[in-house]
């Protein structure tokens, strides 16, 4: 639902950078139109017959019993998201801001870090006076305390991309779904911590492999979890040892 929901967003934005209109009730139908199609290559298990080009889903190839009310209940989330970004964010938010003055629509970007190289793929960005403010589409119905930091590295990235200083990036967690958003504005400490936690993170994956120069690791150096509800939804689970 969320990936619908996002690549829908993105373009309807880029359609309305071309044409200044968006029609949402045909994005709408396309919403409807490609969860369905998707939910019966799954169904069908299409994906065995075209690996990594039909859509597959986890509960389909695991036999999860799933019933048909919560099926639907994804499919009307979804069109209430891009109802709720269509008729308000988009028209409060984004529409107000001329299109010269947006920047980024889920575009894949990278930078060094230390030299290691790192992506990112923004939402949305755009320019508003000085300030460089970054939006990043939320579709769950809760909060997720990890999103503070994704936004953080995007300042970092921002930062040096847009040639800005740090105070004129803003950052805004938008969530669709219910359409609350969390604003906040950059400052040197952000950056500093977004720099220590990549830092660790990079440090961790490469303490975990044989021969980090050249990205080795040994299947035996990673032992089985003891905690068995990890693996409840571990999408691989067929080809795993303990469970094949």
């Amino acid at each position: 639902m969320g990936e619908v929901v996002h690549h829908t967003i993105e373009t309807a934005l880029k359609e309305y950078q071309k044409t200044q209109e968006l029609p949402t009730e045909r994005f709408l139908q396309q919403i409807t139109d490609r969860m369905r199609r998707e939910f019966r290559e799954s169904r069908e298990r299409k994906y065995r017959e075209r690996p990594g080009k039909a859509f597959g889903l986890y509960e389909h190839e695991y036999g999860k019993e799933i019933p048909d009310e919560k099926w639907a209940l994804l499919h009307e989330d979804a069109r209430r998201c891009f109802t709720t970004f269509a008729n308000i964010i988009f028209m409060e938010r984004v529409k107000p801001i001329p299109v010269e003055d947006w920047k980024l629509i889920e575009t894949m970007q990278t930078f060094d870090f230390e030299g290691s190289l790192i992506y990112v793929k923004i939402d949305f960005a755009y320019q508003e006076g000085d300030r460089i403010k970054l939006v990043d589409w939320k579709t769950g119905r809760s909060e997720d305390v990890d999103n503070e930091i994704q936004l953080d590295c995007y300042g970092l990235f921002s930062r040096d991309y847009f040639k800005v200083p740090t105070e004129a990036i803003e950052t805004i967690e938008c969530n669709v779904n219910t359409g609350k958003e969390n604003v906040r504005g950059m400052i040197e400490a952000k950056v500093d911590f977004a720099k220590h936690y990549i830092r660790n993170s990079i440090a961790g994956m490469k303490r975990a492999l044989v021969d980090p120069i050249k990205n080795i690791a040994r299947e035996e150096d990673f032992p089985f979890t003891e905690n068995e509800a990890t693996c409840r939804y571990c999408f691989f689970k067929k080809v795993c040892p303990k469970w094949a």
